[in-house]
């Protein structure tokens, strides 16, 4: 099913559910194994639930904002139509958080921007440009959390925040850099000829012509963040995403104080980007259950404090939350799919990607 050059299989569809359902039973088996009933939730009130819910669907807002300056700002030779592109953003991040390792949506809006025009590489590029900006706020943070965890005598908790961090910048700066500074290596032609044995002489030529043309269009792109009239889109893209890392923090930090536990904003970003890193590790959907004892691991060894209740309620605010309302815009983009005929646009070369 496509709908303006976006395809939406029934497979992705099916395990997108199945992560929804996945991630929601983790949080369940941990409320109930740690204890936290409703009654425990519900003291800690409300109205800072309701406060920190809209401050998660906030940081939905500011990641439309943030692709939309990105788009506008890459893509000014071809300008191409943008309605419709707040229901794919939010829609991809649902795909993003129901997978592991939060894989699949920046393919999802490589897909939708190749339906708008945008040559395939290029799309495949901002998408991944995107989180490569998420990787390098959330790391540069993640590595602030490392060290004060060492400072407060943390040393298991912040080595494995510091190697995984550097993991993740250093695989991203190889993928990003090289592509930027030096290109991506042309692919022997011989490798399609023996794919050819397989899967036919023309069906193999056609294949070849569209990862070169696709890889070309993608170290084009990404040679132009080194131009100085795309400076600005960089610095303010930049900007919003340490706007959105204010916002994570701000939505643990309203949750604690909720509990009685009395962190600063500062802490409480820490916490939540030590806690991200943690997650960033491919072994859970959306980093379910990785993500509630890293942060209670983090409160505990760094800050003796503990609160399972608040641990709960902090994610289903800043998790639960945005599944919904994101599961909502993906709807969406399915119904129009299913409604719209089919266009057939060349598939983007797959980038790997985590999304702190």
């Amino acid at each position: 099913m496509a709908t303006d050059g976006l395809r939406l299989s029934k497979s992705a569809i099916r395990w997108s559910a199945v992560g929804l359902v996945v991630s929601s039973s983790i949080i369940i088996a941990i409320s109930i194994f740690s204890g936290v009933t409703v009654s425990d939730l519900a003291r800690l009130g409300y109205v800072p639930f309701a406060l920190a819910a809209a401050l998660s669907a906030a940081k939905l807002l500011v990641q439309v904002g943030r692709f939309r300056v990105l788009v506008t700002g890459f893509t000014r030779d071809s300008r191409p139509d943008l309605s419709g592109l707040a229901v794919a953003r939010i829609g991809s991040e649902f795909v993003a958080l129901s997978t592991p390792a939060s894989i699949g949506g920046e393919f999802l809006r490589a897909a939708w921007l190749s339906g708008k025009g945008v040559v395939g590489g290029k799309a495949v590029w901002i998408g991944y440009y995107e989180v490569v900006l998420d990787v390098y706020v959330s790391g540069a943070i993640g590595l602030v959390s490392a060290a004060f965890a060492f400072s407060r005598g943390a040393t298991l908790l912040a080595s494995t925040i510091l190697v995984i961090v550097l993991l993740l910048v250093v695989g991203y700066s190889i993928f990003f850099l090289v592509p930027a500074f030096r290109g991506i290596p042309k692919i022997p032609g011989r490798w399609f000829k023996f794919a050819g044995i397989f899967i036919g002489g023309p069906r193999a030529t056609r294949f070849e012509k569209a990862v070169q043309e696709g890889s070309a269009n993608f170290s084009r792109a990404a040679r132009e963040i080194l131009r100085r009239d795309v400076l600005p889109t960089f610095l303010l893209t930049l900007a919003l995403t340490i706007v959105q890392a204010v916002l994570s923090g701000a939505v643990l930090w309203i949750i604690l104080n909720a509990a009685g536990l009395n962190l600063d904003l500062t802490s409480s970003i820490l916490v939540a980007y030590g806690a991200t890193a943690i997650a960033a590790l491919p072994i859970s959907i959306g980093g379910s259950g990785l993500t509630e004892l890293a942060v209670s691991a983090y409160l505990s060894t760094v800050y003796g404090l503990t609160s399972w209740p608040a641990v709960v309620l902090w994610r289903v605010a800043s998790y639960q939350v945005i599944l919904v309302i994101s599961g909502i815009a993906f709807l969406l983009l399915v119904r129009k799919a299913t409604r719209a005929p089919p266009r057939i646009f060349p598939s983007p070369p797959e980038v790997p990607a985590i999304t702190p």
